[in-house]
């Protein structure tokens, strides 16, 4: 679709969203997101560590339960090693990302998925992961695809995906153009998914054996680390 973040989210939301939902968002930034939206309707906690004096946490590490919300949306800075972007005074990279190369912006995506995927019911609950392809170095970085690929590891299948194209042009950074200027980015719907969507994912090949299995097996390591981790600090009470 071709408009602004708040369009595109006022859009996904008639899909994705009902009301009663326990929604975050994790980097909530301006709240240029929500713009569009009553969210009287949701129960909402956002959160930002730059904008969000009352709420300051870090996506890496967040204060909630395991299994709280019904949707959690994602929207970290996407740029590596910024500098003096162009466009910098609507994204503060040069705040948050300063010195951080693609793999290290990857990083960041994979522990705020793995955490969101900690506070997210499951089965059914739904992470919107925000994101755009990058340059480094001359070469591009499919962001997006590293994104799903991501998502596959930590449990989740790929629900929908939507593009949004900028009204505005593009900015170029560099006098000498070198690649496709690209206007979009993407926004991802990502889904733990329940028994049945389990059989019918295998079923058709969308999700493997080996990735069913392998769900499975974290999902026990994880309940086995909890339950560890508990132990140890019964044992050192009694001790």
């Amino acid at each position: 679709m071709v408009g602004d973040n708040s369009d595109l989210i006022a859009h996904v939301a008639k899909l994705y969203l009902k009301p009663g939902n326990v929604l975050a968002d994790v980097t909530f930034g301006k709240g240029v997101f929500w713009r569009q939206m009553d969210m009287t309707q949701y129960l909402f906690h956002p959160s930002d560590l730059l904008t969000c004096p009352n709420s300051a946490y870090d996506f890496r590490k967040l204060p909630y339960q395991d299994g709280t919300f019904d949707v959690v949306v994602f929207d970290p800075p996407y740029c590596h090693n910024p500098g003096k972007m162009m466009v910098d005074k609507n994204y503060r990279n040069a705040e948050t990302t300063k010195g951080l190369y693609h793999k290290d912006i990857i990083q960041l995506y994979y522990d705020g998925m793995k955490e969101a995927r900690r506070i997210l019911k499951a089965p059914g609950g739904m992470l919107w992961v925000k994101g755009k392809d990058e340059i480094e170095s001359g070469y591009q970085r499919w962001s997006h695809i590293e994104l799903y690929d991501i998502a596959k590891e930590l449990g989740f299948y790929a629900k929908d995906l939507f593009i949004l194209t900028q009204k505005v042009k593009p900015v170029v950074q560099y006098s000498t153009q070198q690649h496709s200027r690209k206007n979009h980015s993407y926004l991802w719907i990502f889904k733990l998914p329940t028994e049945k969507e389990l059989k019918e994912l295998k079923k058709f090949k969308i999700l493997s054996d080996k990735a069913v299995k392998l769900k499975q097996v974290k999902e026990k390591i994880e309940k086995f680390s909890v339950e560890i981790a508990l132990l140890k600090q019964e044992m050192s009470e009694i001790e």
